[in-house]
């Protein structure tokens, strides 16, 4: 509903002047356009008339032409009066259609001010703005002294924001609202076509840095760890193999070496390996993943866990890997913070998505710390897979779900 501040007695006087003043406004304005179009007409059909015809034939004849151009003209000047100060209004199809148009025609980033202009041309406003929830306003026009009616911008039930128009001189009326108000619902598209774009380039800034991290992550690990170990393997077989005839002792014990530090090296492999996937998904499949997990988890913190897994024995690899870490930040989360005597691990396909919820009895607060490297990181892995990640959190316990859709993750 438009908001106003008059009550229902004023609006209605206030209507019935205004339609008497734009009544008038016009009959006045068509009067001198039909004036000066007679007089344009006489002029050019006298002259002939005089050279032809005497007086009495004049009249008659300027007589037939001005019934002619009565007829003719009278309907079309009418109209133009109205577009001279309402624009569109009278034609809600062409007003659709123009504003319409910056939809199609504008970049993302000006679509908004592209609209206000075409409403304002359209309907002949003198001042229209959208304020956004965040206290952002676009404003076209420079007339913001005109009592403005105000239109809510809504999308799928949610506020985003209103619509704010006003005309010096000729208040809007009904059909001026009832195309308002389809403008604010045009507005509301834009602006939540905006604020999805702006997710995803948020999504997509912190998947290509959560990347460019795990990069960093992998060089250190072979740089600072691998690589060493087998620089020093290269050079206990270089020393070993120069060593074997002349003293066969030495030559065992640089074997020895060597074997303890592929020993090493193999664990550290299997460690980067295991920060690429954990080898337990490939060994026991998600279920029995997190079911290892929890026992780890129970032995370490001491709070029982219970896990329920009913998935298929194929999912997407993302979506399988995604699951697990969350699943094992979560109970991670628990063990930290929580304070919690139980938890309760569910797996489940739900539609088109595989479904995690953790469940906890502790003191809760997760939701209170929203940017916690822990929450941020379950975020941005479902997020990576198309996901969503909600947490309720009170003084009975946490309750966490991760949505991760099975679809988009085999495209």
């Amino acid at each position: 509903m438009r908001s106003t501040a008059a009550g229902p007695v004023t609006r209605a006087r206030l209507g019935r002047v205004r339609r008497l003043w734009e009544r008038s406004l016009h009959r006045v304005l068509y009067t001198l356009l039909f004036a000066l179009v007679a007089v344009g007409i006489a002029t050019l059909v006298v002259p002939p008339m005089r050279l032809y015809s005497g007086a009495h034939e004049q009249i008659i004849a300027l007589t037939l032409v001005m019934l002619v151009v009565i007829e003719l003209a009278s309907a079309r000047l009418h109209r133009f009066v109205d577009w001279l100060l309402y624009g569109q209004r009278h034609d809600p199809a062409t007003a659709s259609a123009r504003l319409a148009r910056p939809l199609s025609d504008t970049d993302d980033q000006h679509i908004l001010e592209a609209l206000l202009g075409a409403l304002a041309d359209t309907l002949r406003l003198t001042y229209v703005a959208v304020t956004v929830h965040d206290e952002r306003t676009i404003d076209v026009g420079t007339d913001a002294s005109v009592r403005a009616v105000t239109f809510p911008i809504r999308r799928a039930g949610h506020s985003l924001g209103e619509l704010r128009a006003a005309r010096r001189g000729q208040p809007l009326d009904e059909r001026d609202e009832r195309l308002l108000e389809a403008a604010a619902a045009q507005v509301g598209l834009v602006l939540y076509s905006r604020g999805l774009t702006d997710e995803i380039r948020a999504a997509r800034e912190e998947l290509v840095l959560g990347i460019e991290e795990e990069r960093r992550r992998l060089r250190r690990e072979i740089h600072d760890g691998i690589g060493p170990t087998l620089a020093g393997i290269a050079l206990g077989v270089e020393s070993a193999t120069r060593a074997v005839d002349r003293d066969p002792v030495r030559a065992r014990q640089l074997l020895t070496d060597v074997g303890s530090d592929v020993t090493e090296l193999v664990s550290e492999v299997r460690q980067v390996v295991g920060g690429l996937r954990p080898a337990l998904l490939d060994e026991l499949g998600i279920a029995d993943a997190l079911r290892s997990l929890a026992r780890t988890f129970e032995t370490r913190s001491g709070c029982a866990v219970d896990v329920e897994a009913a998935v298929p024995e194929s999912l997407p690899a993302a979506v399988e890997v995604a699951a697990y870490r969350i699943g094992s930040e979560a109970l991670t989360n628990v063990a930290r913070h929580a304070e919690a005597g139980q938890a309760r691990v569910t797996v489940g396909v739900e539609g088109e998505s595989l479904v995690v919820v953790v469940i906890d009895d502790g003191r809760g607060g997760a939701a209170d710390h929203p940017g916690g490297t822990g929450m941020g990181s379950m975020r941005q892995r479902a997020v990576e897979v198309g996901g969503t990640l909600e947490v309720d959190s009170t003084a009975a316990g946490t309750r966490l779900t991760a949505r991760l859709p099975l679809e988009a993750s085999r495209s």
